[in-house]
């Protein structure tokens, strides 16, 4: 009977434990996993800690500049930009060039021929004919002169008919000149109706607007050309922008064509003129000069003004909330957010453009800032 009650005993504590064990007031409160909000410091419970990636780093001082956006294209400057023109007009006998080609400077771009070449080539044979014999009968009259046997008058006479057709010869070799003939090689038997045009430089044809047979006015442009080794960037920056640009800036332009490449120049000049747009030019060298440009290829660059020293953090230690932007500083246990104001992103980096003491001293929440803002703006985690 003793040995039945024991046993009885046994059971009723055993019961009374698994009620006692299963009881909701044994569970955990909720809400003690939540993060402790005062003002703008955040405590993380250790559970959040362990389940959250957190790093910190401190600012750091770098030399910083503003990226100012600018829109242009590939520009020859007018001293490398030629026409080739017909100075004296013609027929197109023949030409052989296209637009892109390279051509070498001297080399023939064109062929004219026009009978006023072979006129102008007569005169001026004839002219050095006349020049000789007057050379001659101006060193017979100085012969006489100093004999005094001829009259002063005779002397003066033939040194005016002398020097009249040095000066008709000096003026037919020019005209010479501009039809590419060398005026000091013609001889009566090297007379011709046809003159060749060749290349003032070496560089590419950026347009051609003849064909054979086809007659061109004097002084009409025949063909242009490029020097491709001295093109540059041509941007258009609005006024209220051009105030920081100077010259030597650095500039980084990447083409329409080739999006990918990013190529390095420098500012070589402003402007002084605002155009209808309300935009100033800005022209630009590039560093390395790339004979492969083509002239009016579109372009985007960007001109790094305003060097300054400045505090950097990485891009993911800013976060924005209600329109402005905060840091988190401290440690995992005790989080402060600090409201600050930053530049734009470059490069990954932003830098902290508001004066803050803190900023050298403190270390800045760098991976992780997201989840610590989402922890103090939400009732519960």
């Amino acid at each position: 009977m003793k040995r039945k009650s024991m046993h009885m005993m046994t059971l009723m504590l055993g019961i009374t434990f698994l009620v006692v064990s299963c009881s909701p007031d044994n569970a955990q409160p909720q809400g003690q996993d939540r993060a402790v909000i005062q003002d703008d410091t955040l405590r993380l419970t250790s559970s959040q800690r362990t389940r959250t990636r957190l790093e910190f780093s401190k600012a750091e001082q770098r030399f910083l500049h503003r990226e100012l956006s600018a829109y242009g294209m590939v520009h020859v400057p007018p001293e490398f930009a030629y026409s080739v023109n017909a100075a004296l007009g013609g027929t197109v006998v023949s030409t052989k060039v296209l637009p892109g080609e390279r051509v070498r400077k001297g080399q023939i771009l064109v062929t004219l021929q026009h009978q006023d070449f072979v006129t102008l080539q007569q005169e001026y044979l004839t002219t050095t004919s006349q020049l000789a014999t007057a050379e001659s009968e101006l060193r017979r009259q100085q012969t006489l002169a100093r004999d005094s046997i001829n009259a002063r008058k005779m002397l003066e006479r033939a040194q005016a008919d002398a020097t009249a057709l040095r000066i008709q010869r000096k003026a037919l070799a020019e005209k010479l000149a501009l039809i590419n003939i060398n005026a000091a090689t013609l001889t009566e038997y090297n007379l011709s109706r046809i003159v060749s045009v060749p290349s003032p430089i070496s560089g590419y044809v950026t347009n051609v607007m003849i064909n054979n047979g086809m007659y061109v006015a004097p002084n009409s442009s025949m063909i242009e050309l490029a020097d491709t080794d001295h093109m540059h960037i041509e941007l258009s920056v609005f006024e209220r922008d051009v105030q920081g640009v100077v010259a030597d800036q650095p500039v980084r332009v990447w083409l329409t064509n080739d999006p990918k490449r990013e190529r390095i120049g420098h500012v070589h000049l402003v402007g002084r003129e605002v155009r209808q747009d309300k935009t100033i030019a800005i022209h630009a060298h590039l560093n390395t000069p790339d004979p492969s440009l083509i002239p009016g290829t579109t372009l985007r660059a960007i001109i790094e003004t305003s060097p300054h020293q400045g505090w950097v953090v990485p891009e993911s230690a800013v976060v924005r909330y209600n329109g402005k932007f905060f840091v988190f500083t401290g440690s995992p246990s005790k989080l402060v957010r600090r409201e600050v104001s930053v530049s734009a992103p470059q490069q990954g980096l932003v830098e902290i453009t508001s004066v803050h003491d803190w900023i050298p001293q403190e270390s800045i929440l760098t991976v992780g800032a997201t989840t610590a803002l989402g922890a103090m703006v939400n009732t519960e985690e």
